[in-house]
């Protein structure tokens, strides 16, 4: 199993470079061959980094006067030493470490979901025994690095090149050789919202280097990314119903609803229903007509027979939202429950009707990192303390009525107020085209738009009907509320 160990790592020495000029360019782009922007690029023993504009060019021209530490080239703070793989981990995250044969037979694998800050060792040797050369592959999170693996019999090890051997070492604890290619100088990690994290070993620092990024999935689907709480068992603190936290020093409630057979080690969707005014979070979370299962989400869900973990918090005493206290309330939340269930920490949604939905669309400005995707149905802009936004793509999705005299389409064209604007600027932030046609109904029947353009992984929305400040809607000459069916076909993409 994978052991913790010290903070210190035994470096291995192979090569070192002096003072030497750096012009290092590229372009990073999809699979499809389009650039991606701002795209983040580290240079990593350098410690260098860009930023890819529109182009989606990357460049590195100096001059560096640093020696660089003779270390073994590694990925994502994955290192190969004396047999051992050895990680270190800034933050919590999931690691893994699989051994295969020539023949792609797996051998062994070794998985911590939660591994904590650190660091972290496994030796090869001691699990697996194998004569002949492995294919080692470990993972931190979504990055990870291979090695070739071959044990020798005479007591000692080499680090050497596919085609040639460095010099050998006295070592009696540990039979192995590591084929890796000495030439490599540093690393290219690059990072992009809605792509895998990537890696390239690069072999000089004066060259051009493109680098091709594969998205999660298509549609920005991933694979779970489980939290702090997978594999815990459930506190009896926990239950489903009203449960209290303390949030920016008062006792604050809300009502969590999770499976009757919840699976510590199953990584669980999280869905936040916002009350609108003069709402609570008893009416989000029960059968009344204004909520029907969170918004009718949970119905729909329940029909897909998918289990998702939903959350209806409090407002505040005369059942509206502040944000002052109620964005920490939510922060605080979601932390706990990551940190005590098992929540799919890539899948968060929070959903709301009117003062819900001012709520909802004010956490999509400030915790887009947080979460995966916003359902806003009669949303505002002007009504509602805005935090700062952070620019950074986020699923949204949106329903106005032409006729809502409340939160209007339009309340002022001219400072951006209004449902539209809500609308209009997580189409600029998703980097959609916002001169898209947004269909606006005049008939019995709702309109939909969805934005061109969009990065992928991050769609955005617009549901039009001709009704008023509503929160469930049927079209002419249909018993079904369309809203509900709509918004949870938007989350499930995901």
């Amino acid at each position: 199993m994978i052991k913790k160990m010290s903070l210190s790592l035994i470096g291995f020495a192979i090569l070192s470079l002096n003072a030497q000029t750096i012009n290092l360019q590229g372009v990073v782009s999809n699979a499809a061959g389009k650039p991606v922007s701002n795209a983040v690029v580290s240079l990593v023993r350098q410690k260098l980094k860009d930023t890819t504009g529109t182009d989606g060019k990357y460049s590195f021209v100096s001059t560096s006067v640093r020696k660089l530490s003779p270390i073994v080239p590694q990925m994502n703070d994955i290192d190969l030493n004396n047999g051992v793989l050895q990680f270190k981990l800034s933050t919590q995250s999931p690691v893994k470490v699989e051994l295969f044969d020539l023949k792609g037979n797996l051998l062994r694998r070794e998985v911590d979901m939660n591994a904590a800050a650190g660091s972290y060792r496994f030796d090869i040797s001691k699990n697996c025994d194998a004569s002949k050369v492995l294919v080692i592959r470990a993972a931190i999170g979504m990055s990870e690095v291979t090695f070739r693996y071959l044990p020798l019999q005479n007591g000692k090890f080499a680090i050497s090149s596919v085609s040639e051997k460095t010099s050998s070492f006295n070592r009696n604890d540990r039979d192995a050789e590591v084929i890796v290619d000495v030439d490599v100088v540093d690393t290219l990690t690059v990072t992009a919202n809605g792509y895998k994290t990537k890696s390239v070993a690069i072999t000089s620092l004066n060259m051009q280097q493109n680098i091709s990024l594969d998205t999660n999935s298509t549609g920005g689907k991933n694979d779970p990314v489980p939290s702090a709480g997978c594999g815990k068992t459930l506190a009896s603190s926990i239950k489903n119903g009203t449960n209290n936290i303390t949030s920016s020093g008062s006792n604050r409630s809300y009502i969590l609803n999770f499976p009757s057979n919840y699976n510590k080690d199953q990584p669980y969707r999280l869905i936040f229903g916002m009350h609108c005014m003069g709402g609570d979070a008893q009416k989000v979370a029960g059968n009344s007509d204004q909520s029907k299962n969170f918004y009718g989400i949970k119905t729909q869900a329940d029909k897909d027979n998918i289990q998702c973990i939903y959350v209806a918090p409090q407002g505040n005493g005369d059942g509206t939202w502040t944000a002052s206290k109620d964005i920490q309330f939510f922060y605080d939340i979601q932390k706990y429950l990551k940190d005590n269930m098992c929540i799919d920490t890539s899948r968060v949604f929070s959903v709301g009707f009117s003062f819900g939905a001012m709520f909802s669309y004010a956490l999509s400005l400030k915790y887009p990192k947080i979460l995966r995707a916003v359902a806003c149905n009669a949303p505002a802009n002007w009504n509602f303390d805005q935090p700062t936004n952070e620019h950074i793509p986020l699923a949204y999705i949106q329903t106005t009525g032409t006729n809502d005299d409340r939160c209007n389409w339009v309340f002022n064209d001219g400072q951006k107020k209004g449902g539209k604007y809500c609308l209009l600027q997580h189409a600029e932030d998703n980097g959609c085209n916002t001169s898209t046609t947004i269909k606006i109904a005049n008939s019995g029947t709702h309109a939909v738009t969805e934005f061109t353009g969009c990065k992928d992984g991050y769609p955005v929305k617009f549901l039009s009907h001709n009704g008023g400040h509503e929160c469930n809607k049927t079209d002419q000459g249909s018993n079904v509320d369309w809203i509900p069916v709509e918004f949870w076909n938007f989350f499930k993409q995901f």
